[in-house]
């Protein structure tokens, strides 16, 4: 079963990454798509393998909850993707003050980022033991 989830995850997450990434020009909250990769992919298994078995099987694997976890973590990246901010050219801009506020945020999605990483990977295993 094991290697038919871990497919199953890659089929849907390599799926849902191509079409954020190309259909929508999006990389997600973080600054490439290969760590928007990561978490719709470890998303994926880890809710595809703890949800209630669903449709029909596969190979053995019901693929039905791989496929909708998939579609719902792509969803919601694609809904905390921040939105481009329009800046008046009267503003004076402090080049300093919007370094700062630019490294504090990705410093702080850099930490969740690795929280929400490992935090998959210990549902994934538990899922296994």
């Amino acid at each position: 079963m094991f290697f038919y989830h871990l497919v199953f995850a890659l089929f849907f997450a390599l799926l849902f990454s191509a079409i954020f990434a190309g259909a929508f020009r999006k990389k997600g909250p973080w600054s490439n798509v290969a760590m928007s990769f990561i978490v719709v992919f470890l998303a994926t298994w880890a809710a595809g393998v703890w949800l209630v078995p669903m449709g029909r099987p596969i190979f053995g694997t019901h693929w039905v909850p791989f496929f909708f976890a998939g579609l719902v973590v792509t969803l919601l990246l694609a809904a905390a993707m921040p939105t481009a901010e329009e800046k008046s050219t009267v503003e004076i801009v402090d080049p300093k003050k919007e370094q700062a506020e630019e490294k504090a945020t990705l410093t702080a999605l850099g930490f969740f980022f690795w929280v929400m990483v490992i935090a998959l990977v210990i549902a994934i295993a538990a899922r296994y033991i």
